[in-house]
């Protein structure tokens, strides 16, 4: 196994490899769409001579040449986005507080999957403000807390069988400023709002934008 500063140990199987040892058995037994498709043939090409290549150059002066094949820059392919992770990651480490977090999933229902494929932008815009809204009106107003949250949140629009299931991971401080922004706020360590309410929250505020 190879190893990098930015991507740690890489795995001796890709995901390449796997498509190219069963892909075309998969894609005969079960159908995929237009978008699954394309990712599943630009992640078989990824880096390989049917991209072509280019030559990066030392710019110290050194001499060192290098010729690598080009990426297929899919937004699914684990090999492109794994250098934009790592850095997304550190990032966020630089950003954490010294206190507990949760972590909290919020999901919409599939029966509107045929809606969102047509509104992607607007509904996943609407998705995460009302997860949000809702996540901050429930800590200030939830009386064990009543605490100025904080999180970030990724949406995630497939499952691990690549279906479309658009859910948001949101990564919450365990407590936060109460509402004068004066004094810190800590929840108890395994319980942060109760999920019932937050739900409904979320539902009413996505139905109501």
């Amino acid at each position: 196994m190879e190893t990098s500063p930015w991507l740690g140990t890489r795995p001796s199987l890709e995901v390449m490899d796997i498509f190219h040892l069963h892909g075309e058995e998969y894609r005969k037994h079960y159908p995929l769409s237009l978008e699954q498709k394309k990712a599943m043939a630009n992640i078989t090409r990824c880096r390989t001579a049917s991209l072509g290549g280019h030559v990066d150059v030392c710019d110290q002066d050194c001499g060192f040449i290098r010729i690598s094949y080009n990426s297929c820059r899919n937004r699914h392919c684990p090999k492109c986005q794994s250098l934009s992770q790592a850095k997304w990651l550190q990032s966020r480490k630089q950003r954490l507080l010294p206190t507990h977090y949760f972590h909290v999933v919020v999901t919409l229902p599939h029966e509107l999957n045929p809606l969102i494929l047509q509104n992607k932008e607007v509904l996943y815009d609407l998705f995460f403000q009302a997860a949000s809204q809702a996540l901050r009106e429930l800590a200030l107003g939830y009386p064990r807390l009543k605490a100025q949250l904080g999180f970030t949140a990724v949406l995630h629009t497939w499952d691990q069988d690549l279906q479309l299931h658009p859910h948001l991971h949101l990564v919450v401080t365990g407590g936060g400023l109460d509402p004068s922004g004066d004094r810190w706020v800590s929840s108890k360590k395994n319980f942060l709002l109760p999920v019932k309410a937050l739900s409904q929250i979320v539902r009413g505020k996505f139905l109501d934008a």
